[in-house]
């Protein structure tokens, strides 16, 4: 899968794990940006009306097509986050030799805000910025056009990707120490630039063949940008008790049902709420993988 992607091996990989902890844990300066992003966070989690306000900006730029409610929101971040992100990166994870637990445990640490937003929606620009910098992306235009719901976005993401390359950057250590693909840095800040010139661009392709289930290479196109994402979002029939419903269930296969060893429940995304030429391009009757052509 990382070859399949252009990703090379990182050059952390290899360290202690003491060291790889040391990086991430910072000084001061690090722990009071923590703080700082977690309270933003958890701020916008309680005023839905800062989402909401962000989302409208995005629409009236073009981005997004439709604004779904906040219900709608974090169903489908649970479906992106179990149904996408979490399986795509545990297969490109094991393609690097990167251990799962240990690296999720250091991202964590070097930037809670950054694992506690499974839409990007709630976060505040730097921890999306952090995340774009700490993360491995195929092309990150799902975050970029998040930045473009503040005023200055785009702009700090270059500015601090440079810091990156210039060995400037107050989470430099933390940073080089996370990003799972050791190209990463030197490739991004091309498609920030190119994002800049052009906040319209298209996402980078899902590659034909990068992984057998169709259900999650139909997930994966379907979530690729935000304007995929709402779209989906707007299409759930779901309310608040769906919502509470569908991050209760997380929350007990994290904690009673682990101890349990119940394993998570079987999720796959919903076809119906998916765009439909994304379902011809990756579904055959039955339910068989299509090869990716258009």
């Amino acid at each position: 899968m990382a070859a399949m992607q252009g990703a090379t091996p990182p050059a952390w990989r290899h360290r202690s794990r003491w060291s790889l902890l040391r990086d991430v844990w910072g000084g001061w300066a690090q722990t009071r940006d923590r703080v700082t992003q977690l309270g933003q966070l958890l701020l916008a989690f309680l005023r839905p009306g800062l989402v909401r306000a962000r989302l409208e900006r995005l629409s009236a730029l073009g981005h997004i097509d439709v604004i779904p409610t906040t219900a709608q929101i974090l169903v489908a971040a649970h479906d992106q986050m179990f149904l996408g992100a979490i399986k795509e990166t545990e297969m490109f994870y094991r393609s690097q030799g990167i251990p799962w637990v240990f690296h999720n445990l250091r991202r964590f640490l070097s930037g809670p805000a950054t694992v506690l937003d499974p839409a990007g929606l709630f976060s505040p620009r730097d921890t999306i910025v952090h995340h774009v910098l700490q993360t491995f992306h195929r092309h990150p235009v799902y975050d970029l056009v998040l930045l473009r719901g503040f005023p200055d976005g785009p702009e700090v993401m270059e500015r601090q990707a440079e810091q990156i390359l210039a060995g400037t950057h107050p989470h430099q250590r933390a940073l080089t120490s996370l990003i799972e693909d050791g190209a990463y840095h030197a490739r991004v800040i091309n498609q920030i630039r190119q994002f800049r010139a052009d906040p319209f661009v298209a996402s980078d392709p899902i590659p034909p063949g990068l992984v057998e289930d169709p259900a999650l290479m139909l997930a994966m196109d379907q979530f690729k940008d935000l304007r995929g994402f709402t779209s989906y979002a707007a299409r759930l029939p779901v309310g608040a008790a769906a919502a509470i419903s569908a991050w209760s269930g997380v929350a007990f296969d994290a904690t009673l049902g682990a101890l349990l060893r119940l394993g998570p429940r079987a999720t796959t995304v919903r076809v119906e709420c998916c765009d439909p030429d994304l379902v011809a391009r990756w579904m055959a009757p039955g339910g068989v993988a299509k090869g990716g052509e258009s």
